[in-house]
């Protein structure tokens, strides 16, 4: 279209100018015309001559005969000019009745678009309504949920309250009697605890002096103990010297005898008292020396008597010493007597062995030993007897010792408990006082929990309110978007209807132009119509580009009301944005051949300007 446009305005532009030319022409030759006519008129009343009058006429034959012509071929230029011209017209009313057509078939598309934005108008208003009327369902449950979610928050905090403050009251008369059970408790304990440690100290007193006397009876009782154990090993040893004194004994014997059998040749005064010096010499510590010296008396008998006088003063000594009871302690004594009785069993036994050979001489010595050895053993039965009595005693008194100790040490144990009982009703009354003052504490966090909760509670609310005003105010816009669209959409129904009638108005007349096209009269008219149609039909695409614009505005509108329905479904036509487009590229072509026309049409300058300035006030009456 804009190629044919192009090619209309070229042609156009090439054809002003020689039509310009042939039509001054034609006015110059007509007014020659006239004025040869005016000439002709008027020379027959002046005319005299038939000469001149016949010269006259034939310039005048030449004459318009020239100017016939010049008039028939500006006749034939205008005629060919006026058949291109009516077949340019002829296609500019085909393409102006195609371009009719288009409109009618976009007005009827638009017809369409306003109908499906009008019900979709309608679909949004009662959407609309019934979003306002669940949203104000909503809010009003929502109302009427905080009233009542506040009013059940107020009774279970002042419930709340009422419990904690009676709760304070009993664990404060609670405390009240804890503090007064434990300052008696702890009077009880004082004075408890006074007494006992008096008497703590005096049990301890005398579990010191006890220990004290038990220490002093323990180490004398080991001292006898040791005592006792030195003297049985003692008693040991001297019975091991007295085994070894009887066979040293025994030896001096069988050497008497071979001494006796080698000095029965001497006298039998100097043979007794040999006897009895080896029979004495058996009991003394110097035996093996003895020995030695009999031996010597074997190898030497002269010296006899030396020897026997020698075995007479050690048996002395040793009565002496067995006699003198000189040392002090009792375990030397019993060890004497226990020797005293190994001589005693010894020589009894010797005699036993020997009755035969010298019973006069045995017999006193026999009897002493064993008077005295009787008299050794009575005391030491007396000694031993006393030992058992002091024993017995320091037994009895170390168990009188081990129950008193045993009764102070239940009784410091009763004491102990006892302090340990007190102790325990303290720590339960600390605990108890404890557990009360952290019952407290929870109840003042729990009062002070439910105020913050109040509080938050408070807020939210607020926000809640801020929220559904922020919709109110939001619906109220949409509301007013709506009636403004309504309004557009109203207008629009209006220009629409209009555009109808005068399509079908310029449908009438174009089928009048049909008609009249073959009269050549009428084409300059004809040409004011098409380019007043033309003007009007720009027009027409003009709004109709512009309800094109005001149905997208709608468009969005619906866009943005289902977004505010959190994506309600509601009816879209893909349609519409492409029937926009090419409408607005049909009026562009439209407007671009419009102007081709009336560039074609510039020569009849008045009457088309009067034409297109009628044209162009229902245009501005229809915006």
């Amino acid at each position: 279209m804009d190629r044919r446009s192009w090619l209309w305005r070229r042609k156009s532009s090439e054809k002003i100018p020689g039509e310009t030319e042939s039509s001054g022409s034609a006015s110059s030759q007509s007014e020659r015309c006239s004025d040869d006519q005016d000439v002709s008129k008027t020379s027959p009343d002046d005319a005299q001559s038939p000469e001149v009058s016949s010269h006259v006429e034939s310039c005048v034959d030449d004459d318009t005969v020239k100017i016939l012509t010049d008039k028939l071929s500006a006749a034939l230029r205008k005629v060919r000019a006026k058949d291109d011209l009516v077949k340019q017209h002829a296609k500019v009313a085909e393409e102006a009745i195609s371009g009719w057509e288009k409109a009618d078939k976009e007005a009827a598309s638009l017809k369409q678009q306003l109908e499906t934005a009008l019900q979709n108008n309608s679909t949004l208003e009662d959407k609309i309504n019934h979003l306002d009327g669940a949203l104000k369902e909503c809010v009003r449950e929502l109302r009427q949920s905080r009233e009542d979610q506040e009013q059940r928050l107020l009774d279970a905090v002042v419930e709340k309250s009422h419990e904690w403050e009676s709760e304070k009251n009993d664990l404060k008369n609670r405390i009240i009697e804890l503090e007064a059970q434990l300052e008696a408790a702890k009077e009880v304990s004082a004075s408890f605890s006074h007494d006992f440690q008096m008497k703590l100290d005096a049990v301890e007193k005398e579990n010191e002096y006890l220990r004290s006397e038990l220490l002093a009876q323990s180490e004398e009782l080991n001292i006898r103990t040791l005592e006792r154990e030195l003297s049985t090993q003692a008693a040991e040893t001297a019975s091991k010297q007295h085994l070894e004194s009887i066979k040293k004994v025994t030896k001096l014997e069988s050497e008497c005898l071979r001494l006796r059998a080698m000095a029965c040749k001497k006298s039998s005064n100097d043979l007794k008292p040999i006897i009895t010096t080896v029979s004495v010499e058996s009991l003394t510590d110097s035996q093996s020396d003895n020995g030695e010296r009999l031996l010597g008396l074997e190898n030497e008998p002269s010296c006899s008597d030396s020897w026997a006088s020698a075995l007479i003063a050690e048996l002395d000594h040793f009565k002496a010493a067995g006699r003198n009871p000189s040392v002090p302690s009792p375990e030397i004594d019993l060890m004497d007597d226990f020797v005293q009785m190994e001589k005693l069993a010894a020589l009894s036994e010797a005699a036993c062995d020997h009755p035969s050979t010298e019973p006069r001489v045995e017999a006193p010595i026999v009897d002493c030993v064993s008077d005295s050895l009787k008299a050794e053993l009575e005391a030491l039965r007396l000694k031993s007897s006393q030992f058992e009595e002091k024993i017995q005693t320091l037994e009895t008194e170390k168990v009188d010792v081990e129950i008193l100790l045993s009764e102070t040490q239940d009784r410091l144990e009763d004491a102990c408990k006892q302090l340990e009982d007190a102790e325990e009703k303290l720590a339960d009354l600390q605990k108890e006082l404890r557990l009360t003052n952290d019952s407290r504490r929870v109840a003042e966090t729990a009062v002070d929990s439910a105020e913050t909760g109040r509080k938050l509670l408070e807020t939210q609310l607020e926000t809640a309110r801020s929220e559904v005003q922020a919709l109110r105010e939001k619906i109220e816009r949409l509301e007013r978007k709506i009636e403004e669209e309504r309004v557009l959409s109203a207008e629009l129904a209006w220009k629409c209807q209009n555009l109808e009638d005068e399509l079908f108005r310029r449908s009438q007349e174009a089928e009048l132009l049909r008609a009249t096209l073959l009269n050549g009269e009428l084409k300059i008219k004809q040409d004011k119509e098409l380019a007043v149609a033309a003007g009007k039909l720009a027009e027409c695409q003009k709004t109709i580009a512009s309800l094109g614009q005001q149905l997208r505005s709608l468009v969005n509108l619906e866009d943005e009301s289902t977004e505010l329905n959190g994506g309600s479904p509601v009816p879209h036509y893909p349609g519409t944005s492409g029937s926009f487009l090419s409408n607005s590229l049909e009026s562009a072509n439209g407007t671009n051949l419009l102007n081709g026309r009336e560039e074609i049409q510039s020569p009849s300058s008045s009457s088309s300007s009067s034409v297109s300035k009628q044209g162009q006030h229902p245009h501005g009456h229809l915006s």
